[in-house]
């Protein structure tokens, strides 16, 4: 077990105590009076830190985060704030948060569970924020949304119903969900594309295909999507999005017209034209 994840909720209090206040209060009685316990609970706790060497203490009964330490403690400090701000989005009472938070710390979780939790804070944050709103742009959202991959679900809608069904073919062609990689405001979404299988029509022969190329529609005219190996993408600004909906049920709704071409075997087939939708929940 690693030292960050031994850590019990008062160990991790008094290190975020530390991290933020001013050298001259991080002694035991100032802590114990900030964190609302007794000097000797503090004590231990030092103790702890120290055999760690997590903290160390100076001859003036003072005392200082190791370069560890620090580390740690602005590690548990970023957490501590996604955590707090995941759980008031979920309606847990302000009074109970805190202290979930700390014990959910000290429970200690992977760095991919964190990234997924941020994740889904920060789609809890865009419907908060568009919430009612008709028109939202691609580069709005990414206004709003830290550098980190998001993933959400999709759906290729056919540009016109067929046989009663307006689901393109295209859905399959790609595996699900999509991908939104968002740095410096700015965002792609990528989509990977799979193989899929058909029955020709005309000589009852098993077909696969492979989508080659995408265009995406943006102001009026249609522009190449990038081709990285398995993957095509192209930029969240050429989405418009809807909000949906009310509170935490609110789903924002965004949708571009794509071009795509497909190959099956050594045949380019003629491109078809189709709706790209994906949802924020």
């Amino acid at each position: 077990m690693s030292e960050k994840e031994s850590l019990t909720p008062l160990q991790i209090q008094l290190l975020l105590y530390y991290l933020s206040t001013e050298p001259s209060k991080r002694t035991v009685t100032d802590s114990a009076r900030n964190l609302r316990v007794g000097k000797w609970v503090i004590t231990r706790a030092m103790d702890s830190l120290e055999k760690l060497n997590i903290v160390e203490r100076l001859g003036n009964r003072k005392t200082v985060l190791t370069v560890s330490g620090e580390k740690i403690a602005k590690t548990y400090q970023k957490q501590m704030k996604v955590l707090e701000q995941y759980m008031l989005y979920q309606d847990i009472p302000p009074a109970q948060i805190k202290e979930n938070a700390l014990r959910a710390l000290a429970a200690g979780f992977s760095e991919d569970f964190i990234n997924r939790l941020t994740e889904q804070e920060g789609r809890m944050a865009l419907k908060e924020v568009f919430a009612g709103r008709k028109n939202i742009t691609g580069n709005e959202l990414c206004e709003y949304l830290k550098d980190g991959s998001y993933f959400f679900p999709f759906i290729v809608y056919r540009e016109h119903i067929k046989n009663h069904n307006n689901i393109s073919m295209a859905n399959e062609g790609f595996e699900h969900p999509c991908e939104l990689i968002v740095k410096n405001r700015e965002g792609l979404v990528y989509l990977t594309v799979r193989t899929i299988s058909a029955q020709s029509a005309s000589s009852g022969k098993t077909m696969e295909g492979r989508i080659k190329k995408i265009q995406y529609l943006y102001k009026g005219k249609f522009f190449d999507g990038g081709i990285d190996g398995r993957y095509v993408f192209f930029p969240v600004t050429a989405l418009r999005f809807i909000s949906m909906g009310k509170g935490r049920d609110t789903l924002l709704h965004g949708s571009v017209c794509l071009k795509m071409q497909c190959s099956v075997g050594d045949m380019h087939m003629p491109e078809s034209t189709a709706v790209f939708t994906m949802f924020i929940h």
